[in-house]
């Protein structure tokens, strides 16, 4: 289904940028604008313009100096891995799923050389296949791992054995960086899934490539199955109290309407940073202010009336002044 706000992307302004950056390597935005429009011959574009396709985009990336570059730029030296589904002997095509997603972006903007020679294309039916000339793929049987190292502008492939992966220790660090970035571009719900989202998983992959250089320099395990247990976890967690506290009878259920948007955005932001769901923090909160504020004081059963002389008052201690 389409959302209903949906982003209207333009395509054409998008590809002129990404051509841009392949051509002359990462850019200012001040230089981006101009090029982009003179080529063009489009007097409207301007830095917003340039900088909503930047932020729609799956290849474009903003670096930590504030140049524009491409995908591929950033990625370079990185390894790929994904488990195959079936015996890849005399194969030319690969069907991937979304630990290969990076190159699959990449791809769809053009063919990838080959170290080797030849090159790589996407399906052009828009599956999520790459193929290749004859003998691009290692003979890998069934559920064994092949990898592909982005170097240099080009694609080498090559099997994978698992007693060459790293230590458990060396895998749970970079899962635990590339999950935290994928947190921090929206927190992990219900009803996602890592194919549902690529192009955070894109993002989050690049941002940790950025900060970490030597990121997967190395073949490492498939990063869906990385991510699925730090991803998922959160999310049983929440299921399971919430339905434990549902059977004990110790929870009611309601529907809040008419929040305001700004006060839903500052609810959801702060629920994300202490990794907690909407509704386990709003009842959070409205916990510490009945109980803190003091309103609190003046409960009384609800059968009766308030009378300020019933009415328990704190026990406040005296402190010792600092002169004693």
């Amino acid at each position: 289904m389409i959302p209903e706000n949906r982003i209207e992307v333009d395509h054409v302004l998008h590809d002129t940028v990404v051509g841009l950056v392949r051509e002359h390597g990462p850019q200012p935005l001040e230089w981006l604008t101009p090029r982009a429009r003179r080529l063009r011959k489009d007097a409207r574009i301007d830095d917003q313009a340039v900088i909503r396709v930047i932020e729609s985009s799956t290849v474009l990336v903003p670096t930590v100096n504030g140049r524009i570059t491409w995908l591929g730029e950033v990625l370079d030296g990185i390894v790929l891995t994904q488990r195959a589904r079936a015996p890849l002997g005399d194969r030319t095509d690969l069907w991937c799923r979304v630990a290969l997603q990076p190159l699959l972006n990449l791809a769809a903007f053009g063919p990838l050389p080959l170290a080797g020679g030849g090159e790589v294309t996407r399906m052009h039916s828009g599956e999520d296949v790459l193929v290749g000339p004859a003998g691009w793929l290692p003979a890998v049987a069934r559920f064994g791992l092949v990898g592909l190292r982005w170097a240099d502008g080009e694609l080498n492939v090559e099997e994978v054995r698992e007693e060459e992966l790293p230590s458990a220790e060396q895998v749970q660090s970079v899962r635990a960086m590339i999950a935290d970035h994928y947190r921090r571009e929206r927190w992990w719900g219900d009803e996602d899934d890592l194919e549902s989202r690529p192009g955070e998983l894109v993002r989050a992959l690049t941002l940790a490539k950025m900060e970490d250089p030597e990121l997967l320099a190395t073949p490492y395990p498939p990063l869906d199955e990385m991510l699925y247990n730090p991803l998922d976890v959160a999310v049983d967690d929440h299921h399971w109290r919430d339905f434990a506290a549902a059977r004990m009878n110790e929870s009611v259920s309601r529907h809040l309407q008419g929040i305001p948007v700004a006060l839903h955005m500052e609810l959801e932001a702060r629920a994300k940073l202490y990794g907690m769901s909407f509704d386990q923090f709003v009842i959070a909160i409205l916990g510490h202010l009945a109980w803190r504020t003091p309103f609190a004081e003046d409960c009384e059963p609800f059968d009766d009336f308030w009378d300020p002389d019933r009415t328990p008052k704190p026990n406040l201690a005296s402190l010792p002044s600092r002169s004693e």
